[in-house]
């Protein structure tokens, strides 16, 4: 009797689960056919794909199409093909779509407070309020500690050419890139250079790697998301909190709650609870004459906090990510390391051979190289929107209704040999001045675009850059005894792209009057 109980149970499960699988058939949108409550998504759950492979997929499959439908369990997504459309949705139509839509609530889970995963209004202030971090005057006066930490680079790379052994690009540039957040955010020195194990490389596994709990967490969301109880339990990993509050805690005392004068980010967090309410116009709200109406946040030390979590999170996990993937591209294309080269030494000949701010920007060759790079593994290989209120693609005929997620595919954008011609090729002319102008600017994507574009490019792509100038001023970078010429993302990654075996390479050390 218990057992036709159960089956009976699970023949109604199946059968409500399923009655959302006609929404992109009425809708004349073409799909997949979806699994009963699991919907489209049933790989990704169980591991054997990431969200960027099984979207890139569909969008190979549907190359006729604009849009292509998803159901992510039981809940229906659309895939946007068009850049046109892509545009729209980013930049023109903004006011449409500025949720991002990432379903984690602040109250149990304290750090989604940071303006990436905020939406609304608490988002625009957040966003205005932290903007002058990443100003230009800004990024130059941090660029004298982004060379304190390329010298340390420089050194740890030497004693590893030494052993002549490979080594892991993606940890050599992890610890770099810490050592750069803790300085230029934190103003600590952490010296995760010289420290393999360090607790920042620790969390870098727990932030952006799935354990076997969140997998069902996040299982558990997607085929049951309208249960309250399930979106109440926290995902994120508890340690991760605690050590960004004590991380926070010790600079606070360090400084006695107040700016200091080292102008980094947690000096601007602290002016902005000094000055404790961010004011502003209202995305979506408006008053009794159709104006936007006045609101308010308070800036509270826990909203603090996760602004520093996500400085250190988004700040060096992508970083780390695209520049051990150009070292990689740089291994397996020797004549174009060699032209990298060669524009190092010239350029730097020009500043008697050290790294400067200027000789950075003279490095169009090398940004070719890197962007180029960015483009065949992009970290951020896909982005969401949320359509805020109703919305009408007039080219398609097609209403999207107010709550409907939307999915930017980054990376099978920048694999479309409609826009890239031969596009698994490493060619890094693509983005000479001559071919940018040719493209659609919506077919590259590494920041996002519109408003909501990563706040903090800028930053990124100079410390990115300069951390490649260190190593190629002094070493060629070959590919290691186990090393593949395809690089292959990590099925448990999270937030963003992995690569798999963490990018071995090796390290020779350069035989001329720069090194």
């Amino acid at each position: 009797m218990m057992i036709v109980l159960f089956i009976a149970i699970g023949v109604i499960v199946l059968i409500l689960s399923s009655r959302n699988y006609t929404y992109w058939i009425f809708r004349n949108v073409k799909c997949d056919p979806p699994i009963p409550l699991f919907g489209n998504y049933y790989k990704v759950l169980l591991g054997m794909k990431t969200d960027i492979e099984d979207v890139s997929d569909l969008y190979k499959k549907y190359k006729s199409e604009k849009v292509v439908g998803y159901y992510r369990g039981t809940t229906p997504e659309l895939i946007i093909r068009d850049p046109d459309i892509i545009k729209n949705i980013l930049n023109v139509d903004f006011s449409h779509f500025h949720a991002r839509g990432v379903g984690r609530d602040p109250k149990y889970e304290p750090l989604m407070l940071n303006v990436f995963s905020s939406d609304g209004d608490r988002w625009k202030l957040l966003r205005h309020g932290l903007s002058p971090a990443f100003t230009s005057n800004k990024l130059r006066n941090m660029f004298p500690l982004i060379l304190k930490c390329t010298d340390k680079l420089q050194a740890v790379a030497k004693i590893l050419a030494n052993k002549g052994e490979q080594i892991s690009a993606v940890d050599l540039m992890s610890r770099f890139t810490i050592e750069f957040i803790g300085a230029c955010g934190f103003g600590l020195e952490m010296n995760t250079i010289n420290t393999e194990n360090s607790l920042f490389i620790r969390l870098r596994e727990i932030i952006f790697t799935k354990s076997r709990k969140q997998m069902l967490l996040f299982a558990l969301r997607v085929l049951f998301p309208g249960v309250k109880i399930i979106n109440k339990i926290p995902i994120a990993n508890e340690e991760v909190q605690t050590t960004i509050l004590e991380i926070m805690k010790c600079i606070r005392d360090q400084r006695n709650n107040k700016p200091s004068d080292r102008n980094d980010f947690v000096d601007l967090l602290l002016e902005l609870e000094e000055n404790k309410i961010l004011r502003g116009d209202s995305l979506d709200i408006k008053d009794e004459n159709g104006l936007p109406k006045k609101v308010e946040l308070e800036i509270t030390p826990m909203i603090s906090a996760s602004q520093l979590f996500i400085f250190f999170a988004a700040g060096f996990e992508t970083s780390a990510t695209a520049m051990s993937c150009t070292l990689h591209q740089l291994a397996f294309h020797p004549e174009i390391q060699i032209k990298v080269h060669e524009e190092i030494d010239t350029v730097l000949s020009k500043y008697d051979n050290k790294i400067c701010y200027e000789a950075i920007m003279e490095m169009s060759y090398l940004e070719m190289v890197f962007k180029e790079s960015m483009r065949i593994f992009p970290p951020g290989g896909v982005t969401f929107r949320v359509c805020i209120k109703k919305y009408n693609i007039p080219e398609l005929g097609l209403t999207i209704e107010a709550g409907t997620k939307i999915i930017i595919p980054i990376q099978a954008l920048h694999m479309d040999p409609k826009y890239y011609d031969n596009p698994s090729e490493f060619k890094p002319d693509r983005f000479s001045p001559e071919s940018v102008k040719t493209r659609h600017r919506y077919v590259y994507l590494p920041f996002g675009e519109g408003p909501r574009k990563c706040i903090g490019a800028r930053l990124g792509i100079i410390e990115s850059l300069t951390g490649l100038v260190g190593l190629l001023q002094k070493f060629t970078v070959e590919p290691a005894p186990s090393s593949k010429k395809d690089i292959k993302s990590k099925k448990t990654a999270y937030l963003v792209q992995v690569n798999d075996d963490g990018v071995p390479v090796k390290l020779i050390p350069r035989k001329t009057q720069n090194a």
